[in-house]
């Protein structure tokens, strides 16, 4: 029995509350701004080896009350022992809105704080499966409104109504439809655009959980539901555009992970948008930097995307909030530029970027001469 209970995963057979438990008990956010970061207790109290032995499931309830379900003692590898846990803790949300958002801050903290890029990647594969359970579109809507800044004076008008509504404020008298209704609006209002600051994203979402969670007028819990799963929708999104835009070369896995999480969850029309995340800014440029990230498998990853784009996806081009001054770039046009710009002797590009631009403008045949891609942009351009 101790042999194979020693194979078992720490996350093996937990429900939802005892995971919850167990990551609050080890991981803490420390600092602020730039210098916040994940800081892991390496001795907290974890559940027994019986309470997560598969076998001992039936009468684990009579081993928890004859020996208690937790264990205090050390943590032999607590970054580890977390990921096992996030890496579980999806599963057990059941699709319930109030669990999936929960799971979900706590998997955002991780994914946007987390210097470890193995934890970040599973963190981000479980908001990828929460917003799924809970069939949430991120990318629905004009692409180009995405990141569209959320106004700051209906934002704090709203979030003051809100405050002065929760329903410890209303107190055990309820209140009539008129006083109420300003209440009820002012969700719709917090959530209509996403906060610039990826904490202040997460901060309201934990705040819409607390109010989601303790409201009991049936008049408002539509509301509060609606508004708590589009901040959800914006945290989650906002996690994954944010980690695309890196270009660390240790975090490259990450960032591959992020690109198909977004291409899965939003469909060949989100190409185009992860081209305009991805482009350099101005400033970037002006330092010389490339417009896109260099790495092999980031570079050889977004060609195949493009490739599988024709006719009116594959010439769009997204133009983001905020971001008139940049460059936009359309999927053929990025094919292109990898085709004209990569050195033709030593390149394990152009070849992929040649066969990705010939299908994407349905051209009959391969041709590895790179001269007709440059008469094509000419053409391009001057018809525009």
């Amino acid at each position: 029995m101790l042999l194979l209970c020693g194979s078992c995963s720490v996350a093996d057979n937990l429900s939802y509350g005892q995971i919850v438990d167990e990551l609050d008990g080890i991981v803490r956010i420390e600092g602020a701004g730039a210098d916040r970061r994940i800081a892991y207790a390496d001795r907290a109290a974890t559940s027994a080896w019986y309470m997560r032995w598969f076998l001992l499931v039936p009468i684990r309830p009579v081993l928890g009350f004859l020996f208690g379900d937790k264990q205090e003692g050390p943590i032999e590898n607590p970054a580890g022992h977390v990921r096992e846990l996030i890496r579980e803790l999806p599963d057990e949300t059941g699709g319930d809105l109030l669990a999936c958002a929960n799971a979900a801050t706590r998997l955002a903290w991780i994914a946007e704080v987390e210097g470890n890029g193995q934890s970040r990647i599973v963190a981000i594969d479980g908001l990828a499966s929460v917003v799924q359970q809970l069939q949430i579109d991120l990318f629905a809507g004009p692409l180009e409104r995405i990141g569209a800044p959320a106004d700051s004076e209906k934002f704090a008008s709203a979030l003051a109504i809100i405050e002065a509504g929760r329903p410890e404020a209303r107190g055990a008298t309820p209140w009539d439809d008129q006083r109420l209704q300003p209440y009820v609006d002012a969700f719709a209002v917090v959530v209509a655009n996403p906060l610039e600051d990826w904490v202040q994203r997460l901060r309201l979402l934990e705040k819409l959980i607390e109010l989601y969670r303790d409201e009991r007028d049936p008049r408002v819990i539509p509301a509060a539901a609606s508004a708590l799963r589009i901040a959800l929708a914006h945290c989650v999104r906002g996690v994954l555009l944010r980690t695309i835009q890196g270009r660390d070369p240790l975090l490259v896995e990450l960032r591959l992970c992020a690109m198909e999480q977004i291409r899965r969850l939003g469909g060949p029309r989100t190409v185009p948008l992860m081209l305009a995340v991805m482009a350099a800014s101005p400033a970037q440029r002006a330092r010389n930097e490339p417009r896109y990230d260099t790495d092999y498998y980031v570079q050889l990853r977004l060609i195949h995307y493009c490739g599988q784009l024709q006719g009116e996806l594959a010439t769009t081009e997204v133009t983001l909030p905020g971001r008139k001054e940049w460059d936009s770039v359309a999927p053929v046009d990025f094919l292109a530029n990898t085709v004209l710009t990569e050195q033709t002797y030593y390149s394990k590009l152009r070849t992929p970027a040649l066969v990705a631009l010939t299908w994407s403008l349905r051209r009959p045949r391969f041709d590895p001469d790179p001269s007709w891609v440059s008469a094509w942009r000419q053409q391009r351009h001057a018809g525009s």
